[in-house]
């Protein structure tokens, strides 16, 4: 009996620790692996051309409140149609690309972080572009061809910015545009794609309500405006964001779920194009609008609406047009399952085993407790301190509950240590108060692991039953699952906080020990 008191604790939180692990790396895989199910294939009719060509200029990071004051941005919004629009989740760059040209969102195009996914298996803008002998050409981002392949011409930069010093992002910005704009002069492409990033890497590096983010902008806004001078008043311009920033300690990011990041600006201006403002859009809608504006069929996943209130359709043609967007949106629905429905029957099937596993958690932290039930009131004490000191370090170290906290991609594993070492940080200081309270014993450390860690997991285990955490078929829920998974990472800092005690509790010899 005395062996499995001993040995039994121990197990159960290594086991809990490596469940952890598994399960982070199972979540973060299903999402970055994801690879979708729902791509069909249907032509559908295509109406006449309202405009023969158009450029597609994306401001990458541009917030909604940062383009109040924009010149080249103001006067096409004067000239033509702009409002703001809902963007996909995450609020990444890659994603957004996708349904820019597709009209889907992430679960449909199968694009669904910045760094590792497959050409898309859905109709495109190019796609449908190419099947009638017209050309596009992209310059910028080198997501466009790994995603659209031989569908489309790409243009290379030849630099790059040497610091992320406000001077040099300006200067980069520059010298970029004149080479987009030899491009575009030297492209006959109906349809020709500018990436603007300079003020996506100054909201990154100084935030996005800063007012170096503000000056890198301006310059973004100036390039955009020589664009549209270069173009001229026969060609559609359309100028979008992909995402906005967060402000957050001096730093931006995005990806997560903040207002600020999930709203973008968007305006269109042109042939086949009238004056309307403040319209409310979805990034889904984006597609659709190209396509009719071109005499495009809509691609067959669009998810997304024509926006009427944008184009200047001759009226002989408006209810022959919205026909074969009813026809289109009406086919995409019966393709896709409803998605309520599915989550309900996915919600349905956890059911089971988040009960097995939340008995086995319950039965965990009563049994930490009531194995030291004379120590129970210093055990709850402790787990309060714990909780204290966590969340302290947790946002002392920059750490957040938002994909959009971790700033830039590469800083994501420094963003997860960070929350391996509040946990483990702060279990050391919670365990110095539970020994002040009964003296140092390991045995009582390692109780107060496990009702901290089982506590815990028992949430990790709600999320897992009501929202799931690996993508299945739908986008996760983003804000409660990536919760979830930084709890899971603190469960790890939890059990290596305990490893550390109990050595240091050996090794240090207590103030009895050393009187004697």
């Amino acid at each position: 009996m005395h062996v499995l008191r001993t040995l039994g604790w121990p197990a159960y939180l290594l086991c809990l620790a490596a469940g952890c692990l598994y399960m982070a790396d199972s979540s973060w895989t299903s999402v970055t692996q994801y690879r979708s199910d729902y791509a069909f294939e249907r032509n559908f009719e295509a109406g006449p051309a309202i405009a023969s060509d158009v450029v597609m200029v994306v401001l990458d990071g541009l917030r909604t409140d940062a383009v109040a004051g924009l010149p080249a941005f103001g006067q096409l919004a004067q000239a033509g149609a702009s409002g703001s629009m809902r963007v996909t989740v995450p609020s990444l760059s890659n994603p957004a690309r996708a349904t820019f040209a597709t009209g889907a969102w992430p679960e449909v195009t199968g694009v669904t972080n910045n760094s590792t996914f497959e050409p898309v298996p859905v109709q495109s803008l190019f796609g449908l572009a190419e099947q009638r002998g017209l050309r596009s050409f992209v310059f910028g981002s080198r997501f466009w061809p790994r995603a659209f392949g031989e569908s489309i011409e790409r243009g290379r930069p030849a630099g790059l910015y040497s610091s992320y010093a406000v001077s040099e992002l300006v200067r980069w910005q520059s010298q970029y545009c004149d080479e987009a704009l030899r491009h575009l002069a030297g492209s006959d492409a109906s349809i020709r794609v500018v990436d603007l990033q300079a003020g996506d890497e100054a909201g990154h590096t100084y935030g996005g309500a800063s007012d170096a983010y503000r000056e890198v902008i301006a310059a973004v806004d100036g390039c955009f405006g020589r664009i549209a001078d270069q173009v001229g008043s026969h060609v559609t311009l359309v100028g979008l964001s992909d995402h906005g920033h967060i402000h957050r300690r001096g730093r931006g990011g995005h990806g997560g779920l903040e207002p600020e990041v999930l709203y973008a600006p968007f305006v269109l201006a042109g042939p086949g194009v009238r004056h309307a403002t403040q319209i409310e859009a979805e990034i889904v809608d984006i597609a659709p609008t190209i396509s009719t504006l071109l005499g495009l069929p809509i691609p067959a996943n669009s998810q997304g609406k024509v926006l009427w209130e944008a184009l200047d359709v001759p009226v002989e043609h408006d209810s022959d047009l919205k026909q074969l967007e009813q026809e289109q949106r009406a086919a995409e629905q019966a393709h896709m399952p409803d998605r309520a429905t599915s989550l309900l029957a996915q919600r349905s099937e956890r059911l089971p085993a988040a009960i097995l596993i939340g008995c086995c958690l319950v039965a965990g932290a009563i049994g930490s407790v009531y194995g030291h039930r004379q120590h129970a009131r210093a055990l709850f004490i402790s787990s309060a301190c714990f909780v204290a000191a966590y969340f302290a370090l947790f946002y002392a170290f920059g750490v957040g509950y938002s994909i959009s906290s971790i700033v830039r991609q590469e800083y994501l594993y420094a963003f997860l240590a960070k929350d391996v070492a509040a946990a483990a940080v702060a279990f050391g200081i919670a365990s110095v108060v539970l020994f002040r309270l009964v003296g140092r014993r390991s045995e009582t450390a390692i109780r107060l692991a496990t009702l901290i860690g089982s506590v815990a997991a028992m949430l990790v285990t709600w999320t897992h039953f009501e929202h799931g955490l690996l993508m299945d078929r739908w986008m996760v829920a983003l804000g409660p699952v990536f919760q979830a998974y930084l709890h899971m990472v603190a469960i790890v800092g939890i059990v290596l906080g305990i490893f550390f005690v109990v050595v240091l509790n050996r090794l240090i010899p207590s103030s009895r020990e050393s009187a004697q």
